[in-house]
């Protein structure tokens, strides 16, 4: 089996931390390295260094070079811009078709805290095991620990040789539809960890987004060739941003027609999406703080506080409240709107 590392994403609910010029995936949460480096150490102990891709734009890829110089230079499939998910594991699958024919492949995010490894493994083999069979796709959902509107949602249905026939696929939802998803124990968070042959994946891709499948396919075809990057360019240019959730996932589990199962995740799952994810790697003091950071508070509350360390912050009177400061900005927000950061970063 093949690993696609995904790290393309912009982590606009990261700022002031993720930057333009600094990628989200080089950033340090509870671990010793940044976190696309402990997602290859991680990788590497189940999957040789042949083995392993990374899918990451161009303008992200020279931060994140010095931490994967493990992974061959061929492994690295650069996309001339972000274009989401859907776009880039298509380029990816067509690119590891080209060079292996019909193999199994796991995409895995590089922004994942996960510390207990030979669980994830394990679940990683359940799925290649089901992925084997009748052109099946297999997603990994993660028992819901808390009513959450940052993550997506997997409806699970019956349990069948150890996974479940997933049912529905539904986006970050609304705070009462994510107390509702909580309540009923058949909805799992949706990792982003997937399981498929590149045969299977490739042709749901052509039956979904034919534009992007023969657009990918085309210029695929010339990868190590010269002009390559100039005609991905330019096809990347004509692509509409959409996640592989959106554009593939959700229309395949509406079908009924294809085989899409869940393995529900037996690891410790972590998303370092927004700043409330801090929440589940740190502890928090006898006020229900979290501090990493130089910091004086009077009377506060179930807050988040982060700044470097010869930078003095100081907090009086407040609760429920998120600060992060860093040499290139400030962010000051309520905990209940940390998704929103992404929103606030695009208005400047």
């Amino acid at each position: 089996m093949y690993a696609v590392i995904m790290a393309g994403g912009k982590g606009e609910r990261l700022w002031p931390k993720s930057t333009k010029g600094r990628a989200k995936h080089i950033l340090t949460f509870g671990t010793r390295n940044v976190m696309i480096q402990e997602t290859i150490k991680r990788l590497r102990q189940k999957f040789p260094a042949e083995n392993i891709f990374l899918v990451t734009t161009k303008k992200q890829y020279p931060s994140l070079k010095p931490y994967t110089a493990i992974l061959k230079k061929s492994n690295i499939i650069l996309e001339p811009e972000g274009k989401d998910t859907a776009a880039a594991i298509c380029l990816s699958a067509l690119i590891i078709k080209q060079r292996f024919g019909n193999v199994k492949m796991a995409v895995l995010p590089a922004d994942h805290i996960i510390k207990n490894t030979q669980p994830l493994f394990k679940d990683l083999e359940a799925a290649e095991k089901i992925a084997s069979s009748d052109s099946s796709m297999v997603t990994i959902g993660v028992r819901p620990r808390y009513p959450s509107v940052g993550y997506g949602y997997l409806e699970v249905g019956k349990k069948l040789n150890g996974c479940y026939a997933l049912k529905r696929f539904t986006e970050k939802p609304c705070k009462k539809k994510a107390e509702s998803f909580y309540r009923r124990k058949n909805f799992l968070w949706n990792s982003g960890i997937f399981v498929w042959s590149t045969d299977t994946v490739l042709a749901e891709l052509k039956k979904h987004l034919p534009s992007l499948y023969y657009g990918l396919k085309d210029v695929s075809n010339l990868a190590g060739k010269k002009g390559y990057f100039v005609k991905l360019s330019s096809e990347y240019a004509k692509i509409k941003p959409i996640s592989i959730d959106y554009g593939m996932m959700e229309p395949v589990a509406r079908s009924r027609s294809n085989k899409i199962y869940c393995v529900m995740a037996s690891f410790d799952w972590v998303d370092i999406g927004s700043w409330s994810s801090v929440e589940e790697i740190y502890d928090k003091n006898k006020d229900g703080n979290i501090l990493l950071s130089n910091s004086a508070l009077i009377d506060v509350k179930n807050s988040i506080i982060i700044g470097d360390r010869d930078h003095k912050i100081g907090v009086i009177g407040l609760k429920d409240v998120i600060i992060v400061q860093t040499k290139s900005g400030t962010l000051v927000c309520g905990k209940n709107r940390a998704q929103e950061v992404k929103d606030l970063v695009r208005s400047f």
